[in-house]
């Protein structure tokens, strides 16, 4: 079995489990505070291309893949772990063990994504294809269903879920009334990699 379905079993099994009492499980999309609409900040990904530039210090710039193990190698350093850090987060890593190296003093370090996986996200329940599917930028939950084929005729129309995990498990619920107008914070929900959408 492929980890990408046994990571989908598990969220069902999870979401199952939550769908008996969903009072305090789930917040309306409606309710989301603005701050909490906007786009997540990328973050490195095992198999990134990455420019690192350290300025006025050619030896120790140029171009690096993150490694499955997720860090890369960096002369002076050796390896440091990069996955899950936004590139300015990594930049300032790299600087701080620059720095106590004692060879450097103050260096400035940039990160750049040169070349990236696409992320993906997972559509289940009662839409005509569910699956996996690519992530584009600006792709939101009508989107996503529609790359599905669209709901089915026994789709509950006030239980359409993104599940996205951050600490924990945190379900988005949406009417698909609202999905399918232009307004309301439906439409400015941007779906995220690793989003699971669940249609009951």
């Amino acid at each position: 079995m492929s980890r990408l379905l046994s990571s989908l079993f598990v969220v069902v099994a999870v979401t199952g489990c939550a769908t008996t009492d969903v009072a305090d499980t789930f917040i309306w999309v409606d309710d989301l505070a603005e701050e909490q609409l906007e786009p997540a900040p990328y973050k490195i990904r095992g198999n990134d291309k990455l420019q690192v530039s350290v300025f006025k210090q050619e030896a120790l710039s140029g171009e690096v893949l993150v490694r499955g193990d997720g860090k890369i190698t960096v002369a002076l350093i050796g390896d440091i772990a990069v996955v899950g850090k936004t590139p300015p987060e990594a930049a300032e890593a790299i600087a701080a063990a620059l720095s106590g190296t004692g060879f450097i003093d103050k260096p400035s370090v940039s990160v750049a994504v040169l070349e990236t996986r696409a992320p993906q996200f997972a559509i289940i329940g009662e839409v005509k294809q569910p699956g996996s599917f690519e992530l584009q930028p600006g792709t939101t939950v009508l989107d996503a269903v529609a790359l599905s084929g669209g709901l089915t005729e026994f789709a509950k129309k006030d239980r359409v879920f993104v599940i996205r995990k951050t600490k924990d498990y945190q379900r988005v619920r949406f009417h698909w009334d609202k999905v399918q107008r232009s307004d309301g914070k439906a439409l400015r929900f941007l779906v995220e990699g690793g989003d699971v959408i669940v249609v009951e």
